[in-house]
């Protein structure tokens, strides 16, 4: 039986930190302006083994109060936080220094929701951590929305962190071959791509019931699909066979957006570009922030979601700022510019190393 696609969650409050901006509004300022980065970005502000946990903190505090939920919400029993991370607040273990420069804190990947719930006030409701790699963040938002249209719970704080722009990991992804040359910046769907660079991200949606929500809704959630690719440690199927059954179930013929996983890699990113174009005939526009914010691994897909939120809010898909040789689009609109028009339904698709993928589709409210 096919859901009621009326009584999915809605989406009444976002927040967003990256390199280029501090808030939601800063960030999309900077992307319809053409900002990017060439080379891996850390969070400038934000020092010490707690930084991660600062900036869900300042994510989730946009958000929070984008949507009007004042502390008698949060401490309700049917109100829970869903954290999407690969690696949580790493500098808390990584360094020598961290027992001492926050002591008492959790050591792990909870170490982000506990901190959260303490810091607004959540009360008995779930917490909740998930870490796929870089599908992390869409992952969270998938279970957080199960849980929401189950009626386990009313309402959901889901937050996409990532804070892991270190040598230790910068090595590690230059050993595997999927960075980008000094300079070069992170070029999807082009036909001079190199590989991605590395930053760092927070970005927090409120979720609630379409029943009597406090905040006023943004978008509704619709279709959501999750699958796993077992193929290879760090590359796909060559058919991309798991991405296109899911795709086929989320993205359907009627859509204007479709905001693409597309890391800038030499293989990964025609898979992706071939299964996107088998399954819709819409034509929707093709964008990925990673050109111009480039990867924020865990956090990545939630960025997806608040930038699609505010594509439906002003009609407009920011520009595939170094794309400037795409591939053969397929049918797909694709634009280095800035490109207008509604934004009534859009999607969002993350993808991790290991296999986990999720894509989850928006209907403007």
């Amino acid at each position: 039986m096919e859901p009621d696609l009326n009584s999915r969650p809605v989406i009444t409050g976002i927040g967003l930190l990256t390199v280029l901006g501090q808030s939601a509004g800063e960030t999309w300022s900077a992307l319809l302006a053409g900002r990017s980065i060439a080379d891996h970005a850390r969070m400038a502000g934000y020092s010490g083994a707690g930084r991660a946990i600062a900036m869900a903190r300042r994510a989730a505090a946009e958000a929070l109060a984008n949507a009007g939920w004042t502390r008698t919400y949060r401490e309700a029993s049917d109100c829970g936080i869903f954290v999407g991370t690969s690696k949580g607040a790493i500098e808390s273990w990584i360094t020598t220094e961290a027992p001492g420069e926050h002591p008492g804190f959790p050591c792990g990947l909870a170490q982000i929701a506990v901190e959260l719930s303490r810091e607004f006030g959540f009360g008995n409701g779930p917490r909740l951590t998930i870490s796929s790699a870089c599908s992390s963040g869409l992952h969270a938002l998938l279970r957080a929305a199960m849980a929401v249209e189950s009626g386990e719970i009313r309402r959901a704080l889901v937050v996409g962190v990532e804070a892991s722009v270190h040598p230790l990991f910068i090595s590690s992804f230059t050993r595997l071959g999927v960075l980008a040359p000094e300079g070069h910046g992170c070029r999807p769907f082009d036909r001079q791509r190199r590989g991605f660079v590395i930053s760092e991200a927070a970005a927090a949606v409120c979720l609630e019931s379409a029943e009597k929500p406090v905040g006023r809704p943004i978008v509704r959630i619709d279709h959501w699909a999750a699958a796993g690719d077992g193929t290879h440690l760090t590359g796909g199927d060559p058919e991309g066979k798991a991405l296109r059954k899911l795709l086929h179930r989320v993205v359907g013929p009627e859509c204007d957006l479709v905001h693409a996983h597309a890391t800038g890699t030499t293989v990964n990113d025609p898979v992706e570009l071939a299964a996107i174009a088998a399954s819709t005939q819409s034509r929707p526009w093709l964008y990925s922030h990673r050109g111009a914010l480039g990867h924020s691994l865990g956090a990545a897909g939630m960025v997806s979601v608040v930038l699609n939120c505010l594509s439906h809010r002003h009609g407009v898909v920011p520009p595939n700022i170094r794309s400037t040789q795409p591939l053969a689009m397929n049918g797909l609109r694709f634009s280095s510019e800035l490109a207008r028009g509604p934004i009534n339904r859009s999607v969002a698709i993350a993808a991790g190393f290991g296999g986990p993928l999720a894509a989850v589709g928006f209907v403007s409210v």
